[in-house]
């Protein structure tokens, strides 16, 4: 039995386990999902932005350069007619241009025209900007951007579009605010995921971009700036000097992102259920060891009994099989064996009483049919009742009645087999010729009973525990002392079906005194 239950709850902890980790991969997979969402959103902003800066800045500034002798060696760059052809274009990164400036590759002339136009200037143009197209190695004539000083940035073509046969380069220096019109346009010109994804929301509802220079500082951010670990980055390439865009998804529009949502925790689900499994796994190991004590204790009490009724029935057998066959040799002999027949007939109806109401007990519980009671009578009564048995065990009996008149509701058979009981335990665990000590007396409105011996008493530990059924001391476990183990618990189930109460306690002289105290009038 034990290994079925250790079974169940390996069973239960795999299955359990199953479920984490069925759980566990469900969350992966959406992270994964949400994270290759967060990608594909970076990479298309960093498309939109390359577009922009394509249509909005490069392009159009180039041309405008272009149409105003800025690829023609030896023509004079005229601020003038530059603002001009701006304006024909509709260009409105204009103002946000510093510098427009021609390099002549033969002679490494710089001719430049603006706001903020000197020597430096021309220095980091001719130096920087002849550098980064001797190192770039793009075919074609594409534009092509790269960091300038104060975070602005440096945009050129070079002239013939053949880079064998380049002459000039050509272009301007604007500044990082140019530049995020165009960052912002791309994040609201297209949407970054499906719109069946996103529901339709606006991309700034989605999510919150930032664009960050070759050096990794952040030159631009959106209004919102989310918080997630769902965020991905893209570069626009060498082309547009290493610009990055960097996506962070909106954690609270994240689960609408993925089919189904996110997945509930189911662990605290499966930690309850397996510690619910382990409780009642635990219970039943409990109840089976408590089964296997009960069994045991029952078969104790079976055998206690078994030899308490042995005992008298083997001397009435012998003593009547005596007295049947005629082997007494006189009148005094057949006296004693009739005596001992009737004392152990006592002794047995005793015991078959007390077996039956315990079992009463057991099944329905104990309740008192109380009436008026004489109790000196009473004592009287068991006292003479058991003074045989007593002295056929070698011991002395000396009964304490109480005063005359002294009378309580009581159910006096109840009471009897009580008092009974606890003379008998006198009996057995007291050394052979003590005197038990056997009365009652009236204190308040009770009355209380008592039986004291001479033998050995009851530890200061056990004293709680020896009400309880089936339950012997230590020291009379491996004795040769029989006992059924039922006798106190009776005891105490009379008393409280009284109302009253037990006691036991250590006497001067040594022994145990068990005192039952009930009230008078139930």
């Amino acid at each position: 039995m034990g290994f079925l239950l250790v079974g169940a709850l390996a069973l239960a902890g795999l299955l359990a386990y199953q479920a984490f980790d069925a759980n566990r991969s469900h969350a992966a997979a959406v992270n994964k999902t949400l994270s290759e969402q967060a990608q594909f959103a970076a990479w298309e902003y960093a498309n939109n932005v390359r577009r922009m800066l394509d249509s909005k800045i490069l392009y159009m500034g180039l041309d405008v350069v272009a149409m105003c002798s800025g690829k023609v060696p030896g023509m004079p760059l005229e601020i003038g007619a530059i603002s001009d052809a701006a304006r024909a274009w509709e260009w409105s990164a204009m103002d946000h241009v510093s510098t427009f400036f021609r390099l002549d590759l033969a002679t490494g002339e710089v001719a430049t025209a603006g706001r903020a136009v000197d020597a430096d200037v021309a220095g980091w143009i001719e130096r920087e900007v002849r550098t980064h197209f001797e190192a770039d190695a793009r075919p074609g004539w594409e534009p092509a951007m790269l960091g300038a000083p104060r975070g602005s940035f440096a945009v050129y073509r070079f002239h013939p579009e053949d880079r064998r046969d380049a002459t000039v380069l050509y272009g301007f220096v604007i500044d990082a605010e140019g530049l995020e019109t165009q960052f912002r346009y791309a994040l609201a010109s297209s949407p970054l995921l499906p719109e069946g994804l996103t529901g339709g929301r606006p991309n700034e509802q989605v999510f919150s971009v930032s664009m960050q220079d070759g050096l990794g500082r952040t030159m631009w951010g959106s209004d919102a700036a989310y918080q997630s670990d769902f965020q991905a980055r893209d570069t626009l390439g060498a082309r547009y000097a290493g610009l990055t865009a960097r996506v962070v998804v909106n954690p609270e529009v994240a689960p609408s992102l993925v089919i189904g949502g996110f997945p509930r925790s189911r662990l605290p689900l499966i930690l309850t259920l397996l510690l619910l499994t382990a409780g009642l796994v635990a219970g039943a190991f409990l109840q089976l060891r408590r089964e296997t004590e009960l069994a045991q204790l029952r078969a104790d009490f079976v055998s206690g009994v078994s030899h308490e009724l042995r005992t008298p029935l083997a001397q009435i057998r012998m003593f009547g099989e005596t007295l049947l066959l005629g082997r007494v040799r006189n009148d005094e002999e057949r006296q004693r064996s009739l005596e001992i027949i009737v004392n152990e007939s006592q002794r047995l109806t005793h015991q078959v009483a007390n077996v039956l109401l315990y079992s009463h007990t057991e099944r329905d519980g104990v309740r008192a049919d109380v009436q008026h009671l004489d109790v000196g009578a009473l004592v009287s009564e068991v006292g003479e009742c058991f003074r045989p048995l007593a002295a056929a065990a070698g011991h002395r009996l000396a009964v304490s009645e109480p005063e005359e008149g002294v009378d309580a509701s009581l159910d006096g058979g109840l009471v009897r087999q009580a008092l009974l009981n606890l003379l008998d335990n006198a009996v057995k665990y007291g050394p052979l010729g003590q005197t038990i000590e056997f009365g009652a007396r009236k204190e308040g409105s009770s009355v209380v009973f008592w039986v004291s011996d001479e033998g050995p008493g009851v530890p200061e530990r056990e004293r709680d525990r020896i009400w309880q059924p089936y339950f012997r001391m230590e020291r009379h476990r491996e004795s040769s002392v029989a006992g059924s183990g039922i006798g106190l618990s009776v005891v105490r189930e009379v008393a409280e079906s009284h109302w009253g109460r037990m006691r036991v306690e250590t006497v001067a002289a040594g022994g145990a005194r068990f005192t039952m105290e009930l009230p008078r009038h139930g």
